[in-house]
């Protein structure tokens, strides 16, 4: 091995990605080809945005000029660091609808179909899969809009450049556009998945309905992936596993019951006529809970129609979690759990969202506050900040209303779980509880299910209590249950707006308007939450009093909106604890992402994904 290369493999993963960066950047600025974004400083990227910007730029470049070797692995080490701190499922462990059914069951050789099985997930996290299959267009390069929500796009992020390189040598090979209906193969690199099998199906404009070429096209997709998968080598263990996504659906356009049907149709066919297939199980990888409903319900359909030895039948809406892949992160997610003296809950939207209370859901705002669309509003964060209120009737009747929503959210599983968990693990006598909460949340919702007061803080607010606007004085702040008492009866039940003469209340002591006592601008009266965060301090110091004493950070959706209040927080307490305090952060997206250094010096651990199955993998029995 090169001197120079085995200075290479001792930089850290942080290093690499960050080397890999500079390079892409140095290159799109000396470019006239794709050079397309905004420059900024890379050291001051932390390394969930330094890793969107990684991603980012290798999707917008193409294929040539070939990346050096060197720059490849780099890229290939921080990607492996990504997927590692992804939540992962095993196709394995998704329990099939269909069941395998096998003609010749002496030797195992012939079956008349396949292990059948239905997801709804990233299809870049399912693992112990011999290949999955990627939507791609005509070109076969890849998606070159970053940020679009396409499977090409997701596929190519997450395998990298190699994958690119490969799809681009055999366009030149081919010198023509890829025609619909057909399948190419390459290997998967970074993917999970060993074989990647391309295939372009018909595109349609959203709502029209497909003529019958476009069916026909759609079902050879099918078969060719089908027959590319057959000719692949089968796996030391014998299972050979083809995951399929939902081919020309979504923004391709193609209506997703149809293409449901002829999905099934087609590969039941096609196994109908290949009793030797060397292919053991097939999943149906979808993207939306509808899409998962169709197919649950045709295959579930067809169980019954076997008339013996039905799969698992779904009704529809039900849910149904598949255990997560016992990885290294979780592993040592549940290790630094079950070692620690004291935990530190710290959380943030996104458990609250995992709750059903997303204030990013437009389905959420229709729902329940359809009354107040007519202001542009699309979701509960629209309103923050908002001020061309026409009458102080309407901003009251905002506040009364989402206050309402928040007092009759019902009880969650996810929070009692928690609260069973915690009560159990970490509770003490006498008040010397080995736990405290801190939350960016306002809802109040960890003391709904059972965690004691004196044991949470609010540092952004609560929605418990009004404020003066004016803050006028320190205690200028009231209990506002007596003030939705008093709105309730008069709200329109059409329209959820209070009277036009209502009388909305002010503040006793200036006469100044009454907003939510949440931190929303400089207005926020934090004088409330100040004891309580006085009394979080001192739980840290009486947890670190000891030095053999463990103290983790279970961080649970801290995003990145507002860093400051509790994600820099607790990196900080970890960086100057020296390791004695361990971070756990989950979440989706950026609220699972550990930084690289923290995880290599054994400091924390990241884990993306849905909130509630994580939990159930590093947290016990409760869950």
């Amino acid at each position: 091995m090169s001197s120079e290369r085995h200075a290479r493999e001792q930089l850290t993963a942080r290093a690499q990605m960050h080397r890999a960066l500079r390079f892409l950047s140095d290159e799109e600025h000396t470019s006239k080809q794709y050079s397309r974004f905004a420059t900024c400083d890379l050291d001051t990227l932390d390394d969930w945005h330094a890793m969107t910007a990684l991603k980012t730029r290798l999707c917008a470049r193409p294929a040539k000029p070939l990346l050096p070797l060197d720059i490849k692995e780099a890229i290939d080490t921080a990607l492996v660091y990504d997927l590692a701190s992804r939540a992962q499922v095993s196709a394995l462990d998704i329990d099939h609808i269909l069941p395998r059914r096998l003609t010749d069951r002496e030797s195992g050789k012939h079956q008349s179909r396949p292990s059948i099985s239905v997801w709804k997930g990233d299809i870049t996290t399912i693992r112990d899969c011999t290949a999955i299959v990627n939507a791609a267009n005509s070109q076969m390069l890849g998606c070159f809009i970053p940020g679009h929500k396409c499977i090409d796009n997701a596929i190519h992020a997450s395998a990298g450049p190699k994958l690119r390189e490969a799809c681009y040598a055999l366009m030149e090979e081919q010198g023509c556009l890829e025609a619909e209906g057909q399948a190419k193969v390459t290997p998967g690199y970074n993917l999970n998945s060993k074989y990647v099998i391309h295939t372009v199906g018909p595109q349609m404009s959203r709502g029209s309905v497909p003529i019958v070429e476009q069916a026909k096209m759609l079902a050879d997709c099918y078969r060719s992936c089908l027959q590319a998968a057959e000719e692949l080598p089968v796996p030391d263990s014998g299972r050979k596993v083809l995951v399929f996504c939902s081919i020309s659906t979504g923004i391709f356009g193609f209506p997703s019951a149809e293409a449901c049907s002829i999905a099934v149709r087609t590969v039941l066919e096609w196994f109908s006529h290949h009793c030797d297939s060397t292919i053991t199980d097939v999943v149906f990888d979808v993207f939306s809970e509808s899409d998962l409903d169709l197919y649950r319900h045709r295959l579930s359909e067809l169980s019954y129609d076997d008339g013996k030895s039905p799969g698992v039948v779904f009704p529809a809406g039900e849910q149904h979690i598949v255990k997560l892949y016992d990885s290294p992160n979780i592993q040592a997610a549940r290790t630094i759990i079950q070692e620690a003296d004291y935990l530190i809950i710290s959380a943030g939207a996104g458990l609250s969202a995992s709750a059903g209370l997303d204030y990013t859901s437009a389905d959420l705002f229709s729902k329940h506050l359809p009354g107040f669309k007519r202001y542009g509003f699309r979701c509960l964060y629209d309103v923050f900040g908002f001020q061309s209120w026409p009458s102080e009737q309407a901003r009251w009747s905002y506040f009364m209303n989402h206050l309402i929503i928040v007092r009759d959210w019902p009880q969650q599983e996810l929070y009692s779980n928690l609260w069973r968990t915690i009560s159990t693990r970490f509770a003490g006598d006498a008040g010397d509880d080995r736990y405290f909460v801190r939350t960016s949340n306002a809802d109040g919702l960890f003391i709904r299910h059972g965690f004691p007061a004196s044991r949470v803080s609010t540092p952004q607010g609560h929605y418990a209590q009004f404020q003066c606007i004016r803050k006028c004085r320190k205690d200028a702040v009231f209990d506002a249950a007596p003030y939705i008492a008093a709105a309730e009866p008069h709200l329109d039940p059409i329209t959820q707006h209070l009277p036009a003469d209502f009388p909305v209340p002010t503040c006793p002591y200036c006469n100044s308007n009454l907003v939510l006592c949440v931190c929303g601008g400089s207005y926020f009266n934090d004088h409330p939450f100040r004891q309580k965060e006085q009394d979080y301090r001192g739980f840290c110091e009486r947890a670190l009093e000891s030095s053999a004493n463990k103290v983790v950070i279970l961080e649970i959706g801290v995003g990145t909106s507002t860093p400051s209040v509790l994600r820099w927080h607790n990196e900080d307490l970890v960086e100057e604890s020296e390791g004695r305090i361990k971070l756990v952060r989950v979440g989706r997206d950026a609220a699972g992402s550990c930084p690289f250094d923290l995880m290599e010096q054994g400091y924390g651990v990241g884990i993306q994904g849905d909130i509630p199955d994580i939990l159930a993998a590093i947290m016990g029995s409760c869950f």
